[in-house]
């Protein structure tokens, strides 16, 4: 004998008008027995699977430090793992990518694994295909490894290995997208080392429509309007109880005309806050296109699996264990610039003693364009 849980005899009563409204509030306002106060989304809403990577830009966005020595992409040169600085030119590495899926109750059959080399350096938009791979990807906390060939250009150069992933039922794009940006420098009593921050827009800023909202004229003629048109007879007899059949017809486009007015008037407001949220990101006023804006720090990711993860740990900010500083930090853009080279100084001890890294993060306009990490290495003992 099979008995029937809460929710699913709450939703047996859910019957006749109404009765997808009753499901919805079932949906969202249900519980699990035994559980906590949280609101409960039932597993066929949500059973979708999530196939992703250590994401720079994502984090980016959520406010989070990042490392561009991404944890999910190696590259290999006779079984010794190398960084994508200076590699040598015409020369055949292995690629490896961990793929893995955040959902607990679906696998990411068929995910899709694009790879692509960019020129070293934060913001470089010409992508230059590898190869497309597929993976399939267990449910959380497992991983599936990809693997591939990929012989370095003929000329001299410094790559970036960029991984895209795709998925068509995808419970989180946003997640998919990631870099593997390093370099390795000796210490000195100072090091000085370029960066090359590529312009995102070297055409010019993208045309950008007034506002994230406009005005919509069907909810204001038709549904602001129609309410009007009912409410008109309605009002008329309520102020003026004597009213003949002609002032009656008066009323029915006099209230209609009022229903699209006040509509107009809070259509307007909305789509006016609406622009303003998309001007104003995080309480300030985003900056033109053009301009650079790069940050510094010494974050390093802390892996871990499973019940390991410590998310205290994994995201903690960390200032740049040595003095260091950016020339410029702030910069603009000229006309048609395509990129320009910044100097990271660091004034590394001259004493032994273990390495440091030195992530350079880059927004241009605002958005998170990208950066790189700069590992130095300390004599040793």
């Amino acid at each position: 004998m099979t008995v029937a849980t809460y929710e699913e005899r709450l939703l047996a009563r859910c019957r006749g008008f109404g009765g997808w409204l009753c499901k919805l509030l079932v949906i969202l306002l249900g519980r699990r027995k035994g559980g906590d106060d949280c609101v409960y989304i039932p597993e066929r809403v949500i059973n979708r699977p999530d196939p992703c990577l250590y994401s720079q830009f994502l984090l980016m966005q959520l406010g989070l430090p990042v490392t561009w020595d991404n944890p999910d992409v190696a590259l290999f040169l006779n079984g010794v793992e190398q960084y994508t600085y200076d590699l040598v030119v015409d020369t055949e590495y292995d690629v490896v990518v961990t793929v893995h899926n955040s959902s607990r109750r679906k696998p990411a059959l068929g995910t899709g694994v694009d790879i692509a080399w960019i020129e070293f350096g934060a913001g470089a938009q010409i992508r230059h295909p590898i190869t497309t791979l597929g993976a399939n990807v267990p449910i959380w906390p497992g991983t599936t490894n990809v693997t591939t060939k990929w012989r370095t250009p003929a000329s001299p150069g410094h790559y970036c290995i960029e991984v895209q992933l795709s998925h068509p039922d995808d419970g989180n794009p946003s997640n998919n997208r990631g870099w593997n940006n390093t370099q390795v420098k000796q210490a000195a009593s100072e090091v000085r080392n370029p960066v090359r921050i590529w312009n995102r827009w070297p055409d010019g800023c993208p045309p950008i429509a007034q506002g994230g909202d406009e005005v919509v004229w069907p909810r204001v003629l038709v549904g602001y309007g129609l309410f009007g048109f009912l409410a008109g007879p309605w009002l008329a007899r309520v102020i003026l109880p004597q009213v003949g059949f002609g002032e009656d017809l008066a009323s029915v486009g006099i209230g209609w005309v009022w229903g699209a007015a006040l509509g107009f008037i809070a259509e307007s407001i909305r789509a006016t806050v609406g622009r303003r949220r998309s001007r104003n990101r995080d309480g300030r006023e985003e900056p033109p296109c053009n301009v650079v804006e790069l940050a510094l720090d010494s974050y390093r990711f802390e892996d871990g699996k499973g019940k390991d993860v410590e998310p205290h740990k994994m995201f903690a900010a960390r200032p740049p264990a040595w003095p260091a500083r950016l020339e410029p930090a702030t910069f603009a853009f000229g006309p048609a610039e395509a990129y320009r080279d910044v100097l990271l100084i660091v004034d590394a001890p001259d004493d032994p003693g273990p390495p440091e890294v030195f992530n350079v993060n880059a927004r241009q306009g605002g958005m998170a364009t990208g950066g790189i990490s700069v590992v130095i290495n300390r004599k040793q003992a």
